[in-house]
Order: structure tokens, then C-alpha cells, then sequence
């Protein structure tokens, strides 16, 4: 058949060929969008130098003329406030003299208030003031028959041997003179310290048995005067504070203290 025979020689076509990409090495990408554009980091100014001032050399001797100014003002105040403050020799109204030192007029002495170690100026013209001598160092100057000045305080390390040797009979003698205060505010009414320890076994040479015969002794009416307690006891009263007082003296850490809750000595 005709017809037949077109169509058998009719081609068809497969369509059309898809398009590939170009693969050309010289085609140019796309630009990329959104990017905030970076503005160039301001310049910054070093700080300019100021000017030199004027004259540094006389500003700088100015500041230091202040600053030693200041600094002697400073010294002038704190001895002006050393010197304000009140010495504990300036309660003290009359002390035991130790030794004298013809040589250079210098006196060392006891307080009879606080038992404190001082030196003392005598009168010029005075003779060779004695051992245990009494003197008035206190603030009446019109009192003041044989000090002049009172010179300051001093302690046990700066003594001389000799005089060390004769601090126990000073202060022993002042114990003495005044033995019905101290029976009163402390041999008759001193007691136990603790379950095993007595106050008179603060004395030198006091244990316990020897401080239970000094009760035993004492009794209810207590004792009378020194005598009568030495007798009792066999001791030597004076002789056994005096050592407690100057072991106080010399150390200050010992507890309990005999100087604080004996003195000042109540007429």
C-alpha cells in the first residue's frame, strides 16, 4: 500500500538533545552578593608630649623643701606627744635610795609606790646620799630637800652588780617599815589559790606543807607583826616577799604579780 509506505519510510526523530553546561574554563562566576564593604581602620594620633614645664629643677627642690618641712614637723609632734605623756614616775612621791655615784651625781633608787628602778640627780653640795636613805621625788619642788631632777627610769639589766647585791635589803627594809600593811593584805588573808596550791607558796622556799603550818598558825585572829609570824612559822617574813617582789622586778611575765595587788602600801 502507498500510504504504507511512506510511513515505513517516514524517520522519526529522537527528540531534541539536552543542553549540557558549558564547560568553558573561561567563563566568569557570579559575583557574590550581601557583603558589607569593610571601611579602613581610622588612623590613630600618638598623644603629643606636653610641653616641658618651666622650671622642674626649682619645682622639684620646692617639693622637696615641703617634704622636709613636713617630715620635721612630723618628728616635732610625735616628741612633743613622748614627751606629753605621762611618765609612771610622775605618781611617785618618794624612793629608797640604792646608790650613789659621787662621781657623776647620779642616783639609783626604788619607788616606794610601784617599786620601780630609777635614777636620780642629787643637789650638788650634798654629801654621799646613804643606803635606804628616804628621798622625795615627787612634783613639790619646795619638798625637794635632796633631789634635784629626776633622771628616768632604768631596770635590772642595767645595773651594776653591787648594786644589784643591795636592791633585796632595800626592799626588804621598806617591807619592814611597813609589816602591818602587809600582814593585813597578805599574810592573814591569803588562801588557796587553787586545790593544790596555797598563795603563800608564792614565797620563795614555801611548799605545801610548810605554807599548811603558816595557816595552822595564823588561825582565826591572824598574826600580830612580822615577830610573831616568824616565830610561829620559823621563817623570815620580810626577807621571803622581798625575794617574790624582786623576782617580779626582774621578770615580768610571772603570774600572779604580788607587786600589783600589794602596792601601793596604805597607811
Amino acid at each position: 500500500m502507498p500510504g504504507t509506505r511512506r510511513d515505513g519510510n517516514i524517520k522519526i526523530g529522537s527528540g531534541k538533545k539536552k543542553s549540557t553546561p558549558s564547560t568553558d574554563s573561561t567563563g566568569w562566576s557570579r559575583p557574590a552578593e550581601g557583603r558589607r564593604e569593610v571601611a579602613p581602620p581610622k588612623k590613630s594620633t600618638p598623644p603629643q608630649n606636653p610641653s616641658p614645664r618651666r622650671n622642674d629643677s626649682r619645682q622639684n627642690e620646692s617639693r622637696r623643701n615641703n617634704t622636709t618641712r613636713r617630715n620635721n614637723t612630723n618628728r616635732q609632734g610625735n616628741r612633743t606627744n613622748r614627751n606629753q605623756q605621762q611618765s609612771p614616775l610622775m605618781d611617785e612621791q618618794w624612793a629608797r635610795i640604792i646608790d650613789h655615784d659621787l662621781a657623776t651625781n647620779v642616783a639609783v633608787a626604788v619607788t616606794e609606790s610601784k617599786l620601780l628602778l630609777c635614777r636620780l640627780q642629787p643637789k650638788t653640795g650634798l654629801e654621799q646620799l646613804l643606803t635606804t636613805a628616804r628621798v622625795y621625788i615627787g612634783t613639790d619642788n619646795s619638798q625637794r630637800e635632796h633631789i634635784e631632777n629626776v633622771l628616768g627610769m632604768t631596770n635590772l639589766g642595767r645595773l651594776a652588780n653591787h648594786i644589784k647585791a643591795d636592791l633585796p635589803l632595800v626592799i626588804q627594809i621598806f617591807i619592814e617599815e611597813n609589816e602591818k600593811h602587809f600582814i593585813s593584805a597578805f599574810f592573814n588573808v591569803a588562801g588557796n589559790m587553787s586545790l593544790k596550791q596555797h598563795a603563800f607558796e608564792l614565797l620563795s622556799g614555801v611548799g605545801n606543807k610548810k605554807a599548811m603550818q603558816m595557816v595552822e598558825a595564823r588561825g582565826s585572829s591572824g598574826f600580830e607583826s612580822f615577830k610573831a609570824l616568824n616565830d610561829a612559822c620559823n621563817i623570815d617574813a620580810g626577807e621571803l616577799l622581798a625575794k617574790r617582789f624582786l623576782s617580779e622586778l626582774d621578770e615580768r611575765n610571772i603570774q600572779p604579780r604580788l607587786l600589783d595587788q600589794l602596792l601601793p602600801v596604805k597607811a
